[in-house]
């Protein structure tokens, strides 16, 4: 849910999904960027991978020095 996403913080999503035999995927980004990607349901909110697979989150490790 949108209200649940804490304020000043980095989120990293973990994709352990992509095959077998690949390593996991890493998605960084702060909260204020995964609140606006949150798709908000009645009972529910989710973060879609389609939102988050780009350069500018795909192991985009640098948002934790900022």
């Amino acid at each position: 849910m949108k209200d649940h996403v804490k304020p000043d913080c980095i989120c990293i999503f973990v994709n352990l999904n992509a095959d077998k035999m690949s390593l996991p995927e890493y998605f960084i980004c702060t909260s204020f960027e995964a609140k606006g990607k949150v798709k908000q349901y009645k009972t529910r909110g989710i973060i879609d991978l389609s939102s988050l697979n780009t350069d500018d989150y795909k192991n985009n490790w640098q948002k934790l020095e900022q």
